[in-house]
């Protein structure tokens, strides 16, 4: 690695700042998905009042799972950016700072063509899962669960469906997403019904 490559990885990584606004970003996206979920949950229950925003234990909540989502994202770009500089490094040690910064860039916006969604789609995901418990245990729901979702190809995924109708305990030790762009969940089998105005919707 030379001086200019040097520089260059200094300049294309995430720091604390870069994490700490990624980290925001996040919230807000996990703001939108917990009034969707709550929302959604609210319209089964046959009730169409608007959820209230996330507060209390649920907001720090959401908001640890940001901070920690921003760090693992920060890093895992940290390291990618790094090998991609090395590898242009050695198809053109005598490459200067415009040849990086194309290549850089072109490489950067390929990558974030199926990242962003990746992370996006995940985000949601792990809020939705944390909405629906909320909402279960705010309303002394017990419901039973059933994994859905497409035919599943992982084993881990397999062994739920396979588990068929199942109580909280199997889900709290199973949380969904079960993995990167997971596109399966637990969805409660309804029970009962609650009056609107009882119903805890945040």
């Amino acid at each position: 690695m030379s001086r200019l490559t040097q520089i260059i990885g200094l300049l294309y990584r995430m720091e604390r700042d870069d994490v700490t606004a990624l980290a925001e970003q996040l919230l807000e996206q996990r703001k939108r998905a917990w009034a969707t979920a709550l929302a959604e949950l609210g319209r089964e229950y046959g009730c169409g009042k608007p959820p209230r925003a996330p507060s209390g234990d649920d907001l720090r909540e959401l908001r640890r799972m940001s901070r920690e989502d921003a760090r693992r994202i920060a890093d895992t770009w940290n390291k990618d950016v790094s090998r991609q500089i090395e590898r242009l490094y050695e198809a053109n040690p005598r490459g200067n700072r415009h040849y990086y910064a194309r290549r850089l860039e072109a490489w950067s916006a390929e990558r974030n063509a199926w990242k962003a969604p990746s992370i996006a789609f995940n985000t949601a995901q792990q809020t939705r899962f944390y909405a629906q418990q909320a909402f279960y245990r705010a309303n002394g729901i017990e419901p039973r669960f059933i994994f859905v979702g497409p035919p599943p190809v992982c084993e881990a995924c397999v062994m739920h469906f396979a588990a068929g109708v199942v109580g909280q305990d199997y889900v709290d030790r199973n949380a969904a997403p079960v993995h990167v762009n997971c596109p399966h969940e637990w969805r409660a089998l309804r029970q009962g019904r609650i009056p609107c105005e009882d119903l805890w919707l945040g």
